[in-house]
């Protein structure tokens, strides 16, 4: 059966705020049994950070107890450089990870934030220590597998990344990732790239693109352009659009259509490792009818094969 798209009931931390006292009571979306297994970080040095994986459903239970208990308050402190961190990711059984961050302050204060969360908030509970309290194995973590998330209000005003693109006769042409396939070709150029504005913009008049300058082209068929480009020649293709694009897998998408629950969703998804993203199952509706497949209601999420064609 196809899932249903329940993106923010499975991420959207519940905050309950006390009107008189300013604290935070910390809740989880989910439960403790539809928790797999648990990865647990620490490092002060985050190029010399360490790892445990709670497997067993006792030791799930505990910490889920512990965190869920946790008091926070909207407090302001001093940052504090060369603490540690504590991190948790949960791996949910419907193929979701839920996320949270603790940075010390103190031998037994500092401050918590989670997947969802619009801040961070101050706590007075010893985080830190109740990565020492299980008994399991420690092996090193890699500094790309750490939790890294992304305020809710940081996502919002940022801007992402324009993909590479030029103007010419005053229509821009984008990086499709594909070398040419002619063998054959006039030695002629059929133009050059003159001037050039900041990755992050968009080119605004013939010859300027956002990534350099010096670049030869010849027109190709169906509205591209062939750039020679270290030796290679590279397609870019004539098509609408802003420019704002974003990361899905292996492809870039257009980020101007899509709406705020879907980039969040984006930024999680491409967290994932390989074999988390095969286990889910469906995908945004807006994002779906990007990628050229047909139907978009209750979409299911495209297969490996499909998302490298």
């Amino acid at each position: 059966m196809k899932k249903q798209f329940t993106f923010v009931l499975a991420i959207v931390l519940c905050l309950i705020l006390s009107s008189c006292s300013q604290e935070v009571s910390l809740s989880f979306p989910f439960e403790a049994a539809d928790v797999e297994r648990v990865e647990m970080f620490y490092f002060i040095d985050p190029t010399e950070a360490e790892k445990k994986v709670l497997t067993e459903q006792e030791d799930i239970q505990n910490l889920y107890q512990f965190l869920s208990g946790l008091t926070l308050r909207d407090k302001e402190t001093e940052p504090v450089a060369g603490g540690s961190v504590t991190s948790f990711r949960f791996h949910l059984s419907d193929g979701i990870t839920y996320e949270v961050i603790y940075s010390a302050i103190a031998v037994k204060s500092g401050r918590i934030w989670a997947t969802g969360m619009d801040q961070d908030y101050f706590t007075s509970a010893d985080v830190g220590g109740i990565y020492q309290s299980f008994q399991y194995e420690a092996e090193a973590a890699a500094e790309e597998e750490l939790p890294v998330l992304t305020m809710k209000n940081d996502a919002e005003s940022s801007d992402w990344d324009k993909i590479p693109m030029v103007m010419v006769d005053g229509r821009l042409y984008y990086d499709t990732g594909e070398e040419s396939s002619v063998d054959a070709r006039c030695g002629v150029m059929d133009g050059e790239i003159t001037s050039s504005v900041d990755g992050s913009e968009v080119p605004t008049k013939d010859n300027q693109s956002n990534f350099g300058t010096g670049f030869g082209y010849q027109y190709g068929a169906n509205d591209t352009l062939e750039i020679s480009m270290n030796g290679k020649w590279i397609v870019f293709a004539q098509r609408d659009g802003t420019g704002s694009q974003v990361r899905f897998g292996d492809r870039m998408v257009d980020a101007g259509s899509l709406s705020k629950e879907t980039l969040a969703w984006l930024e999680w998804y491409n967290s994932l490792a390989e074999e988390e993203r095969m286990a889910i199952s469906m995908i945004p509706p807006d994002l779906y009818s990007q990628l050229e497949f047909p139907g978009t209601e209750d979409a299911e999420a495209p297969s490996e094969t499909e998302q490298g064609k």
